[in-house]
């Protein structure tokens, strides 16, 4: 596996279980690869760090815009999350896992033509298929600070309006693979349907 490593995007209603099937997946290659061997890339969890340097005017807008609004972050924003951690992370042999990446069409195809620079082969588009209600239930149960009913409500807009048509770039336009797990079940069955689906 040394020479052929494996590499994930995970996309997916905001609420569908990505964080934690992601964290899942990191431990189950761990376990088979060692301690090091998988580069973690989220998106979220960067912006969120921004967030927190408020002396900066972006950090402000962030926390206004996208945290407390619901709104998605740019583009450009998404971007810059998950491409400045492939520049400083990415190795010959480590696997990559991206959380919270692709939301838009552009980003999509961004994602995809990084992999190809990389030479990298073994690409999984992982889709965790969830409905609106069953999300927004997820969301209002686990109370984080920006999981409020408006917030949500423009969280489910963008999923609609941005990240559909980037599933759909996915399915059918993406040379690498596509895999819609159905995310609307235990935590443990799902991941064990990602582990069979990739071949891991």
């Amino acid at each position: 596996m040394k020479n052929h490593p494996y590499n994930f995007t995970f996309i997916g209603r905001s609420g569908c279980g990505k964080g934690t099937q992601v964290n899942l997946l990191k431990q189950f290659l761990k376990e088979k690869s060692g301690a090091d061997s998988a580069l973690y890339i989220s998106t979220g969890e960067r912006l969120r760090d921004l967030r927190g340097h408020q002396e900066f005017y972006t950090a402000r807008l962030v926390d206004e815009k996208v945290f407390n609004a619901g709104e998605k972050a740019p583009s450009a924003l998404g971007i810059w999350a998950w491409i400045t951690e492939l520049i400083h992370g990415v190795t010959e042999n480590n696997h990559i896992i991206v959380d919270g990446a692709p939301r838009t069409v552009a980003e999509a195809q961004m994602l995809d033509e990084m992999f190809d620079f990389y030479g990298r082969g073994n690409v999984f588009h992982i889709y965790l298929n969830t409905s609106a209600l069953w999300v927004s239930e997820r969301m209002i149960a686990r109370g984080r600070f920006d999981d409020n009913t408006e917030n949500i409500k423009h969280r489910m807009a963008y999923y609609e309006r941005d990240v559909v048509p980037a599933i759909e770039y996915l399915k059918r336009g993406s040379k690498h693979k596509f895999l819609e797990i159905n995310g609307e079940q235990s935590i443990e069955k799902v991941h064990e349907d990602i582990v069979k689906a990739t071949g891991l």
